[in-house]
């Protein structure tokens, strides 16, 4: 892309970062965050698929979630003024069940409450 002077957008990010969470041999977390970072250095703007794809990156983390880096992005994401959806929920809670050492289930039922609160409809 760089040779042929195309400049990646926030839908190439989205895809290179998605390819991070279906990777052989699990999660590449760590790259997904430095796509993330490439992204901001460019001025390439994240939007909620962004977040929902780094989430859903660091909730199938090889060993465990990294789900401490999942609620910086959670915050990260508001703090732009993009605001979660059902989706975004989803990734988060599968992060706390997925947690290395075990669940977190009580930051699990904090995020339900906080879905509800945001005004966010919980799916089936």
């Amino acid at each position: 892309m760089k040779e042929g002077g195309v400049k990646p957008d926030t839908i190439t990010f989205n895809a290179l970062i998605s390819a991070m969470e279906r990777a052989e041999g699990g999660s590449k977390w760590g790259t997904a965050l430095q796509l993330f970072e490439e992204m901001t250095k460019r001025g390439v703007p994240p939007d909620r698929m962004t977040f929902n794809a780094l989430i859903r990156t660091m909730a199938k983390a090889e060993g465990g979630s990294e789900w401490k880096l999942a609620l910086l992005l959670l915050e990260q994401m508001e703090g732009r003024g993009i605001p979660a959806n059902t989706f975004t929920f989803n990734a988060l809670i599968s992060a706390m069940v997925k947690a290395e050492g075990g669940s977190r289930w009580e930051v699990a039922l904090e995020l339900f409450v906080g879905m509800k609160e945001r005004g966010v409809q919980p799916d089936v």
